[in-house]
């Protein structure tokens, strides 16, 4: 379901799942062609968006192979804060119980993204009064796993990129740092290459050590697979 091609057909039983990368990198694009590909299965799909503006116009052009956006088994809900996000996370195993009364399921769940609305409410400097935004994302990420479990519906997360000074040198990690990586161990880093519109896949699970990198063409209506290598 994730990932663009049946030989990876290994690494697609993912449960919670995250796509992380810089600003502008495809990460939306690339979760959009995902809901595609769940819809176009006859499966369902709930995605969360929390940034202001709703991409409409990419949605549009990478929903163009079908006529229309089905309302019944694609849903979209904007969030407007963190503490909306915190509190929603909670009543979506009501909507899980719903589905199941129908006799149907829940098969996919995107968050677009979790850690922006939570970054704007840390307080620079006030690592105090930090604690209970922290404690927070712990919460929604332990019942994202929890609903994960018990209901087998996949959770993709999209997340952005910060900077982490180590042992004398900067590197990137998801934001949210220790948080995410203990909830989430499994990720695609996105990353750009020399070549314009060409972006570097990264898949890592920590668990399995498991590391395959590919590399997909962009354009206006999404990814095209390229090579990959293990």
């Amino acid at each position: 379901m994730f990932l663009p091609s049946p030989k990876f057909s290994k690494f697609h039983n993912i449960g919670l799942f995250s796509i992380w990368g810089n600003f502008g990198v495809g990460k939306t694009t690339y979760t959009l062609q995902v809901a595609l590909n769940t819809i176009k299965q006859k499966k369902n799909v709930l995605y969360f968006y929390t940034k202001p503006n709703l991409p409409t116009d990419k949605i549009k052009k990478i929903f163009k192979s079908i006529k229309m956006i089905p309302s019944d088994n694609f849903n979209i809900i904007q969030i407007k804060d963190f503490d909306e996000l915190y509190k929603i996370s909670f009543k979506i195993e009501y909507l899980l119980i719903e589905f199941k009364k129908i006799k149907k399921k829940l098969d996919l769940i995107i968050i677009d993204s979790l850690t922006d609305l939570y970054n704007l409410v840390l307080i620079p400097n006030k690592k105090e009064k930090n604690i209970h935004r922290n404690y927070q994302l712990n919460q929604i990420l332990a019942n994202l796993t929890y609903l994960n479990k018990k209901y087998s519906v996949d959770i993709l997360i999209i997340n952005e990129a910060s900077k982490n000074n180590q042992n004398n040198s900067t590197i990137e990690i998801q934001s949210g740092g220790k948080v995410m990586n203990y909830w989430i161990l499994k990720s695609f880093k996105i990353e750009r290459t020399h070549i314009l519109n060409e972006r570097k896949f990264i898949f890592s699970d920590s668990l399995e050590k498991n590391i395959l990198e590919f590399k997909l063409k962009m354009n206006s209506n999404g990814f095209i697979i390229q090579n990959s290598k293990q």
